[in-house]
């Protein structure tokens, strides 16, 4: 996905600003990019490395077995088109903050041939606390997620869109709210490099990616070359400002400082264990974290 600018951080530290950004420009990406072929490479690699920690994350792999299962229900926040979406839950909620996101996971459910009943998303923020929108009234309206479906998930997870919210620490506590006791937290993110350093005249500093992938280059505007022509489109807005000018990555450390002060124990920490083959990852050796925590019995 093109980047014309770099992050404004006046426009990312403006409460509200930053998730007005993410839900325009994200919804306008979303007829298209989910047919990138990097994308759906990524998207592949990153649901086989889950089933391959699947008893790390927690969740009972029972799918297809003849006894019938309790009802075992996931909320999937910065939902996109249901990448994560997997068949180990009987139920699945999905929450995104733009509303061309929200059509697009109610589509895989019917792609899926899943009813409303089973797998939905809708229109909120989780994040921010802004009451400000983009969407205009004929467009999906914002859910009132202080119902009760909103609530007692047995698994949440949110991919690659912490660095795209301006307080993610909310996000993280509201997230736990609404997990039952014992239920599982999952959080995917960009590792901060160890020894981060500026970079030289001409070179950038990185990359980061919300759920819905998209690049921003932090040092100079650049571009890529798409074969979709909405790629190209003029009326297509810049997302550099979409990210967090104070956190595009996440180190180990701060992550498991939110996990904590959130309230959840058992929480671990693991690291990507392939090449991010990315058209925008630019260092060899950049890494997925992907946190995990339970929430206590009372």
């Amino acid at each position: 996905m093109p980047s014309d600018r770099s992050p404004s951080p006046n426009v990312a530290r403006t409460p509200g600003v930053l998730a007005a950004a993410n839900e325009k420009f994200f919804s306008n990406s979303a007829e298209y990019i989910f047919k990138e072929p990097w994308v759906l490479d990524f998207h592949a690699k990153l649901r086989a490395y889950l089933e391959k920690n699947i008893d790390w994350l927690g969740i009972a792999n029972d799918h297809g077995q003849s006894i019938k299962v309790a009802e075992r229900k996931m909320l999937d926040y910065a939902c996109g088109d249901g990448f994560l979406t997997k068949p180990f839950f009987t139920k699945y909620v999905g929450i995104d903050i733009a509303p061309g996101m929200v059509k697009k996971y109610n589509e895989t459910a019917l792609h899926l041939g899943l009813s409303q009943e089973k797998m939905y998303a809708v229109k909120g923020d989780l994040s921010s606390g802004s009451t400000q929108e983009f969407s205009k009234p004929e467009d999906v309206p914002t859910a009132d997620l202080s119902r009760e479906e909103f609530f007692n998930f047995d698994f949440a997870g949110v991919a690659l869109a912490l660095h795209h919210m301006e307080n993610p620490e909310a996000a993280i506590v509201n997230l736990v709210k609404r997990l039952k006791n014992d239920g599982v937290l999952l959080a995917i993110d960009l590792l901060q490099p160890e020894e981060p350093s500026e970079p030289k005249w001409g070179e950038r500093k990185g990359c980061n990616h919300h759920h819905h992938h998209s690049c921003h280059d932090d040092s100079h505007g650049h571009s890529h070359d798409h074969t979709d022509a909405a790629t190209t489109s003029s009326s297509l807005q810049s997302g550099g400002d979409t990210i967090s000018h104070d956190h595009p990555t996440f180190s180990l450390e701060r992550m498991k400082s939110m996990f904590a002060r959130a309230g959840l124990i058992d929480v671990d920490i693991i690291l990507s264990d392939w090449k991010l083959e990315l058209p925008i990852v630019e260092d060899p050796n950049t890494k997925l974290l992907f946190a995990r925590g339970r929430k206590p019995q009372v």
